[in-house]
Protein backbone atom coordinates (compact mmCIF):
# COMPACT_ATOMS: atom_id res chain seq x y z
CA UNK A 1 0.00 0.00 0.00
CA UNK A 2 1.38 3.29 -1.22
CA UNK A 3 2.07 5.84 2.13
CA UNK A 4 -0.58 8.39 1.00
CA UNK A 5 -3.19 5.97 0.43
CA UNK A 6 -1.91 4.62 3.94
CA UNK A 7 -2.53 8.17 5.13
CA UNK A 8 -6.47 8.20 4.35
CA UNK A 9 -6.56 4.52 5.86
CA UNK A 10 -5.80 5.57 9.01
CA UNK A 11 -8.50 5.97 11.69
CA UNK A 12 -10.89 9.05 11.94
CA UNK A 13 -9.45 10.10 15.14
CA UNK A 14 -6.24 10.61 14.69
CA UNK A 15 -6.58 12.04 11.07
CA UNK A 16 -8.81 14.88 13.05
CA UNK A 17 -5.87 15.33 15.14
CA UNK A 18 -2.84 15.51 12.83
CA UNK A 19 -4.65 16.25 9.33
CA UNK A 20 -3.92 19.85 8.19
CA UNK A 21 -0.77 20.26 10.83
CA UNK A 22 2.06 21.74 9.95
CA UNK A 23 3.83 18.49 10.87
CA UNK A 24 1.70 16.45 8.85
CA UNK A 25 2.47 18.88 5.51
CA UNK A 26 6.26 18.37 6.90
CA UNK A 27 5.73 14.54 7.59
CA UNK A 28 3.96 14.73 3.50
CA UNK A 29 7.38 16.34 2.01
CA UNK A 30 9.80 13.90 3.69
CA UNK A 31 7.71 10.49 2.73
CA UNK A 32 8.12 12.29 -1.29
CA UNK A 33 11.24 13.71 -1.60
CA UNK A 34 12.82 10.24 0.52
CA UNK A 35 10.78 7.86 -1.23
CA UNK A 36 9.43 6.18 2.31
CA UNK A 37 7.43 2.89 2.39
CA UNK A 38 6.29 1.90 5.54
CA UNK A 39 4.58 -2.06 6.26
CA UNK A 40 1.45 -0.84 7.78
CA UNK A 41 -0.92 2.25 9.06
CA UNK A 42 0.61 1.70 12.48
CA UNK A 43 4.10 1.89 11.20
CA UNK A 44 3.09 5.37 9.82
CA UNK A 45 1.80 6.28 12.50
CA UNK A 46 4.42 5.42 14.57
CA UNK A 47 7.37 7.01 12.37
CA UNK A 48 5.26 9.93 12.39
CA UNK A 49 5.62 10.45 15.98
CA UNK A 50 9.12 9.76 15.78
CA UNK A 51 9.12 12.59 13.20
CA UNK A 52 7.74 15.12 15.40
CA UNK A 53 9.87 14.56 18.17
CA UNK A 54 12.85 15.05 15.59
CA UNK A 55 11.30 18.47 14.41
CA UNK A 56 11.39 19.30 17.90
CA UNK A 57 15.10 17.95 18.47
CA UNK A 58 16.13 20.17 15.79
CA UNK A 59 14.28 22.85 17.06
CA UNK A 60 16.61 22.81 20.15
CA UNK A 61 19.30 22.06 18.38
CA UNK A 62 18.82 25.03 16.34
CA UNK A 63 18.56 27.57 19.45
CA UNK A 64 21.60 26.30 21.20
CA UNK A 65 23.63 26.71 17.46
CA UNK A 66 26.62 29.06 17.62
CA UNK A 67 27.59 28.66 14.00
CA UNK A 68 25.44 29.04 10.98
CA UNK A 69 23.72 25.18 10.85
CA UNK A 70 20.94 24.72 9.82
CA UNK A 71 18.90 21.70 11.49
CA UNK A 72 15.56 20.09 10.44
CA UNK A 73 14.22 17.71 8.03
CA UNK A 74 16.75 14.79 6.98
CA UNK A 75 16.69 11.07 5.18
CA UNK A 76 17.08 10.25 8.93
CA UNK A 77 14.19 11.77 10.56
CA UNK A 78 11.97 8.94 10.88
CA UNK A 79 14.57 7.34 12.66
CA UNK A 80 14.80 7.01 17.16
CA UNK A 81 18.36 7.92 18.17
CA UNK A 82 18.76 4.34 18.84
CA UNK A 83 18.10 3.25 15.39
CA UNK A 84 20.57 5.94 13.80
CA UNK A 85 23.18 5.64 16.32
CA UNK A 86 23.17 1.68 16.17
CA UNK A 87 26.74 1.69 14.46
CA UNK A 88 28.30 3.26 17.68
CA UNK A 89 31.79 1.59 18.58
CA UNK A 90 34.47 2.99 21.76
CA UNK A 91 37.22 4.17 19.74
CA UNK A 92 38.83 5.50 22.27
CA UNK A 93 39.42 2.11 23.96
CA UNK A 94 40.56 0.67 21.61
CA UNK A 95 43.01 2.71 20.38
CA UNK A 96 44.21 2.96 23.56
CA UNK A 97 44.67 -1.32 23.67
CA UNK A 98 46.90 -1.03 21.02
CA UNK A 99 50.59 -0.40 21.81
CA UNK A 100 51.95 -0.27 18.32
CA UNK A 101 50.11 2.53 17.57
CA UNK A 102 52.02 5.94 17.81
CA UNK A 103 51.10 9.75 16.99
CA UNK A 104 53.11 11.93 15.14
CA UNK A 105 53.10 15.19 14.73
CA UNK A 106 53.77 18.48 12.02
CA UNK A 107 56.17 21.20 11.76
CA UNK A 108 55.11 23.27 8.57
CA UNK A 109 52.88 26.44 9.07
CA UNK A 110 49.42 25.42 7.55
CA UNK A 111 47.89 27.53 4.65
CA UNK A 112 44.73 30.10 5.69
CA UNK A 113 42.38 27.83 3.54
CA UNK A 114 42.54 24.40 1.44
CA UNK A 115 40.16 22.62 -0.56
CA UNK A 116 41.39 19.28 -2.23
CA UNK A 117 37.85 19.01 -3.91
CA UNK A 118 39.20 21.96 -6.66
CA UNK A 119 42.04 19.89 -7.49
CA UNK A 120 39.40 17.25 -8.36
CA UNK A 121 41.07 13.94 -6.25
CA UNK A 122 37.81 13.95 -4.20
CA UNK A 123 34.98 12.05 -5.59
CA UNK A 124 31.65 12.20 -5.02
CA UNK A 125 29.98 11.18 -1.81
CA UNK A 126 28.76 7.66 -1.61
CA UNK A 127 26.06 5.94 0.33
CA UNK A 128 26.99 2.94 2.71
CA UNK A 129 23.29 2.26 3.13
CA UNK A 130 22.79 0.16 6.53
CA UNK A 131 25.59 -1.76 6.46
CA UNK A 132 28.02 0.45 9.68
CA UNK A 133 30.61 0.86 6.81
CA UNK A 134 31.78 4.61 7.12
CA UNK A 135 35.39 3.21 8.31
CA UNK A 136 35.64 1.95 5.26
CA UNK A 137 34.62 4.49 2.97
CA UNK A 138 36.88 7.25 4.61
CA UNK A 139 39.84 5.35 4.70
CA UNK A 140 39.11 4.35 0.65
CA UNK A 141 37.97 7.70 0.19
CA UNK A 142 41.60 8.81 2.06
CA UNK A 143 43.44 6.30 -0.38
CA UNK A 144 41.86 7.37 -3.66
CA UNK A 145 42.66 11.13 -2.71
CA UNK A 146 46.39 10.41 -1.95
CA UNK A 147 46.71 8.75 -5.24
CA UNK A 148 44.53 11.31 -6.97
CA UNK A 149 47.14 14.08 -5.44
CA UNK A 150 49.97 12.12 -6.82
CA UNK A 151 48.89 12.53 -10.26
CA UNK A 152 46.29 8.74 -10.75
CA UNK A 153 43.11 8.98 -10.00
CA UNK A 154 41.75 5.42 -8.71
CA UNK A 155 37.88 4.35 -7.88
CA UNK A 156 38.41 1.99 -5.88
CA UNK A 157 36.88 -1.07 -4.08
CA UNK A 158 35.04 -0.51 -0.79
CA UNK A 159 33.22 -3.91 -0.81
CA UNK A 160 36.96 -5.36 -0.61
CA UNK A 161 37.72 -4.06 2.61
CA UNK A 162 34.35 -4.63 4.27
CA UNK A 163 34.70 -8.44 2.93
CA UNK A 164 38.33 -8.65 3.52
CA UNK A 165 38.79 -6.97 6.98
CA UNK A 166 39.88 -9.60 10.21
CA UNK A 167 39.16 -6.97 13.29
CA UNK A 168 36.70 -5.37 14.51
CA UNK A 169 34.84 -4.52 11.10
CA UNK A 170 33.06 -5.64 8.16
CA UNK A 171 28.92 -4.10 8.46
CA UNK A 172 29.66 -3.92 12.38
CA UNK A 173 31.08 -0.34 12.84
CA UNK A 174 35.53 -0.80 12.42
CA UNK A 175 38.37 1.55 12.85
CA UNK A 176 40.48 3.52 9.99
CA UNK A 177 44.12 2.11 11.29
CA UNK A 178 42.27 -1.38 11.12
CA UNK A 179 41.31 -0.42 7.15
CA UNK A 180 44.66 0.67 6.32
CA UNK A 181 46.25 -2.11 7.82
CA UNK A 182 44.15 -4.58 5.91
CA UNK A 183 44.65 -2.77 2.93
CA UNK A 184 48.60 -3.43 3.59
CA UNK A 185 48.21 -7.15 4.05
CA UNK A 186 45.92 -7.53 1.36
CA UNK A 187 48.51 -5.70 -1.13
CA UNK A 188 46.02 -3.40 -2.29
CA UNK A 189 42.33 -2.68 -3.36
CA UNK A 190 41.11 -3.51 -6.68
CA UNK A 191 38.56 -1.36 -8.86
CA UNK A 192 34.79 -0.34 -7.51
CA UNK A 193 33.79 -1.86 -10.81
CA UNK A 194 35.55 -5.21 -10.32
CA UNK A 195 34.07 -5.55 -7.22
CA UNK A 196 30.96 -3.73 -6.34
CA UNK A 197 29.49 -2.68 -3.06
CA UNK A 198 26.44 -4.73 -1.77
CA UNK A 199 26.25 -3.25 1.71
CA UNK A 200 26.34 -6.50 3.32
CA UNK A 201 29.72 -8.27 4.84
CA UNK A 202 30.38 -11.37 1.94
CA UNK A 203 32.72 -13.88 1.26
CA UNK A 204 36.72 -11.96 0.63
CA UNK A 205 37.87 -12.05 -2.76
CA UNK A 206 41.41 -11.55 -2.55
CA UNK A 207 42.94 -13.01 -5.66
CA UNK A 208 41.84 -10.01 -7.74
CA UNK A 209 44.99 -7.62 -9.15
CA UNK A 210 45.14 -4.81 -6.95
CA UNK A 211 44.77 -1.58 -8.57
CA UNK A 212 45.86 0.75 -5.94
CA UNK A 213 48.46 -0.09 -2.85
CA UNK A 214 49.77 1.91 -0.28
CA UNK A 215 52.71 1.41 1.87
CA UNK A 216 51.98 2.72 5.31
CA UNK A 217 49.70 4.49 7.40
CA UNK A 218 50.25 7.80 10.01
CA UNK A 219 48.27 8.82 12.62
CA UNK A 220 48.63 12.29 13.58
CA UNK A 221 48.69 14.51 16.71
CA UNK A 222 45.89 15.47 18.94
CA UNK A 223 45.79 18.80 17.68
CA UNK A 224 44.19 20.75 15.01
CA UNK A 225 47.03 23.16 13.38
CA UNK A 226 48.97 19.96 13.25
CA UNK A 227 46.10 17.77 11.41
CA UNK A 228 45.60 21.90 9.05
CA UNK A 229 49.67 21.38 8.20
CA UNK A 230 49.39 17.96 7.01
CA UNK A 231 46.33 18.50 4.99
CA UNK A 232 47.49 21.52 3.38
CA UNK A 233 50.52 19.40 2.13
CA UNK A 234 50.25 15.90 2.38
CA UNK A 235 46.29 15.56 1.66
CA UNK A 236 43.33 14.32 3.04
CA UNK A 237 42.95 12.48 6.44
CA UNK A 238 40.46 10.43 8.24
CA UNK A 239 38.78 11.24 11.35
CA UNK A 240 36.41 9.99 13.60
CA UNK A 241 33.39 11.94 14.76
CA UNK A 242 31.03 12.11 17.55
CA UNK A 243 27.39 12.13 15.12
CA UNK A 244 25.09 13.27 17.29
CA UNK A 245 24.10 16.52 15.11
CA UNK A 246 24.87 14.92 11.60
CA UNK A 247 21.18 13.11 12.09
CA UNK A 248 19.24 16.49 11.47
CA UNK A 249 22.28 18.27 9.62
CA UNK A 250 20.72 20.35 6.74
CA UNK A 251 23.41 22.88 5.88
CA UNK A 252 26.43 25.20 7.10
CA UNK A 253 29.24 25.35 9.68
CA UNK A 254 28.49 22.80 13.09
CA UNK A 255 29.57 25.41 16.19
CA UNK A 256 27.95 22.61 19.01
CA UNK A 257 28.30 23.46 22.39
CA UNK A 258 30.73 21.07 23.94
CA UNK A 259 27.84 18.78 25.66
CA UNK A 260 25.58 18.41 22.75
CA UNK A 261 28.60 16.75 20.79
CA UNK A 262 30.98 15.45 23.40
CA UNK A 263 34.73 14.98 21.85
CA UNK A 264 35.18 11.46 24.10
CA UNK A 265 32.05 10.07 22.11
CA UNK A 266 33.42 9.58 18.59
CA UNK A 267 31.49 7.29 16.58
CA UNK A 268 31.08 7.79 13.02
CA UNK A 269 34.55 7.91 10.34
CA UNK A 270 34.59 10.51 7.69
CA UNK A 271 37.54 11.90 5.77
CA UNK A 272 38.46 15.42 6.04
CA UNK A 273 39.14 16.79 2.40
CA UNK A 274 39.73 20.76 3.51
CA UNK A 275 39.36 23.76 5.89
CA UNK A 276 38.95 27.70 6.48
CA UNK A 277 41.58 28.96 9.55
CA UNK A 278 40.23 32.32 8.67
CA UNK A 279 36.55 31.42 9.14
CA UNK A 280 37.07 28.89 11.32
CA UNK A 281 35.96 25.37 9.85
CA UNK A 282 36.92 21.88 8.70
CA UNK A 283 35.47 20.22 5.67
CA UNK A 284 34.62 17.11 5.91
CA UNK A 285 32.88 13.92 3.42
CA UNK A 286 30.28 11.95 4.75
CA UNK A 287 29.29 8.52 3.27
CA UNK A 288 25.52 9.04 3.60
CA UNK A 289 24.84 9.94 -0.46
CA UNK A 290 24.34 13.08 -1.71
CA UNK A 291 20.96 13.63 -0.62
CA UNK A 292 22.39 14.48 2.66
CA UNK A 293 24.35 17.61 4.19
CA UNK A 294 25.97 19.85 1.73
CA UNK A 295 26.04 17.53 -1.57
CA UNK A 296 27.19 14.64 0.36
CA UNK A 297 29.84 16.82 2.81
CA UNK A 298 29.48 18.96 5.80
CA UNK A 299 31.20 21.84 7.88
CA UNK A 300 32.69 21.52 11.31
CA UNK A 301 34.34 24.40 13.63
CA UNK A 302 37.46 24.38 12.90
CA UNK A 303 39.86 25.24 16.58
CA UNK A 304 38.16 23.71 19.47
CA UNK A 305 37.89 20.34 18.73
CA UNK A 306 34.18 20.05 18.25
CA UNK A 307 32.58 16.65 18.30
CA UNK A 308 36.24 15.17 18.84
CA UNK A 309 37.92 15.66 15.30
CA UNK A 310 41.08 15.84 16.45
CA UNK A 311 41.15 12.49 18.78
CA UNK A 312 42.04 10.32 16.01
CA UNK A 313 43.09 11.25 12.67
CA UNK A 314 44.81 9.08 10.46
CA UNK A 315 46.14 8.88 6.82
CA UNK A 316 47.38 6.29 4.65
CA UNK A 317 51.22 6.83 2.78
CA UNK A 318 50.77 6.10 -0.77
CA UNK A 319 53.64 5.50 -3.65
CA UNK A 320 56.35 6.05 -1.65
CA UNK A 321 57.18 5.13 2.08
CA UNK A 322 57.03 9.08 2.78
CA UNK A 323 54.60 12.00 1.86
CA UNK A 324 55.64 14.28 -1.12
CA UNK A 325 54.75 17.68 -0.42
CA UNK A 326 51.81 19.18 -2.72
CA UNK A 327 50.19 22.50 -2.35
CA UNK A 328 46.04 22.54 -1.17
CA UNK A 329 44.29 24.73 -3.56
CA UNK A 330 42.56 27.35 -1.66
Amino acid sequence: MSLFLALFALSGTFLDTVQGTLEMMQFKNFIAQFNKTYASNEEFKHRFLIFQRNMEEAKHLQREERGTAQYGVTKFSDLTDEEFLRCRLDHRAYFESQSFLRQVTEKDAPLKTCDWRKKGVISAAKNQGSCCSCWAFAAVGNIEAQWGIQGTAKNLSVQQLVDCCKSTCGCKGGYPWNAFMTVIKLGGLTGEDKYKYTGKKGTCKNNLKPEATIQDLVILERNETVICSHVSYKGTVTVAINQALLKQYIKGVIDPRPENCHHHKVDHVVLIVGFSRERKYWILKNSWGDNWGEKGFFRLRLGSNACGIAEYPVSAIVNTGTFKRHLCPP
